[in-house]
């Protein structure tokens, strides 16, 4: 593999494994960059700010942070955010953190407060999307140029042709791409419609043996059994095309 793009034998391996090749190898690399944030880069000054200025990170990948060993990492970076949230409230709103605030008359401080709601709301809104979205969508850009711009080779072809495919998400996203091989399209367009095309065979399988008139059970089908399962994740994916918010 002299000269190959440094993601190509990790590609490779990803389509011999289950399902959307694209989505797997950028999960793994999503998780790997969670653990550079919180392990090895909380103490880098420009980190701290990108993810303050984000809010912290979006609901999607907030989720993935859900782990004992982020704890610490994670309540460093929450109170960066939620730290300069107050400030920037309080800069547009003294009211709220000034000591005598619930002696002042309530209507009229209220009534302050509605007409300062557009201040708030910029005060705390995301300045930048969230930076682990941002990674994503490098990562898969540089995974779905490796499938398509070596399509022509007959070892990465045929490892395709054998894989689950990519998710429908990816699939538009690698047909959008710059920087592809547009001879290679055609192929990749052809390989990945005859992928979608048998998971549809097993699906018609399923709903065929799983009619009630047909007395099949679930452990009689065949290959067409977890074809409901396989064809959620083709169609939906993993891919975020926002900063989740």
């Amino acid at each position: 593999m002299n000269n190959k793009p440094q993601a190509y034998p990790a590609m490779l391996e990803a389509l011999a494994q289950p399902d959307c090749a694209v989505c797997r190898l950028v999960d793994t690399a999503v998780r790997q960059r969670i653990d550079a944030f919180l392990y090895e880069q909380i103490v880098v000054v420009e980190r701290r700010a990108e993810i303050r200025a984000a809010r912290g990170f979006c609901s999607v990948h907030s989720t993935m942070l859900n782990n004992v060993g982020y704890m610490q990492g994670n309540a460093i970076l929450q109170h960066d955010v939620l730290n300069d949230v107050l400030r920037e409230i309080s800069k547009v709103v003294p009211d709220v953190a000034h000591p005598d605030a619930n002696k002042r008359n309530f209507k009229q401080m209220a009534q302050g407060l509605f007409n300062r709601a557009g201040a708030v709301v910029n005060a705390i809104k995301p300045r930048r999307v969230c930076v682990l979205c941002e990674y994503e969508r490098d990562r898969e850009a540089i995974y779905l140029r490796v499938l398509v711009n070596h399509l022509h080779e007959p070892e990465f072809r045929a490892a395709f042709a054998a894989s689950s495919g990519v998710c429908l998400p990816h699939f538009r996203v690698a047909l959008e791409l710059g920087e592809i091989r547009s001879e290679n399209l055609p192929l990749f367009i052809e390989l990945e419609t005859a992928i979608i095309g048998k998971l549809k065979a097993e699906l018609d399988e399923y709903l065929h043996k799983s009619n009630g008139s047909f007395g099949y059970t679930q452990g009689e089908m065949g290959d067409e059994a977890d074809a409901p399962l396989r064809a959620l994740k083709l169609v939906s994916g993993r891919v975020i095309h926002t900063d989740g918010r």
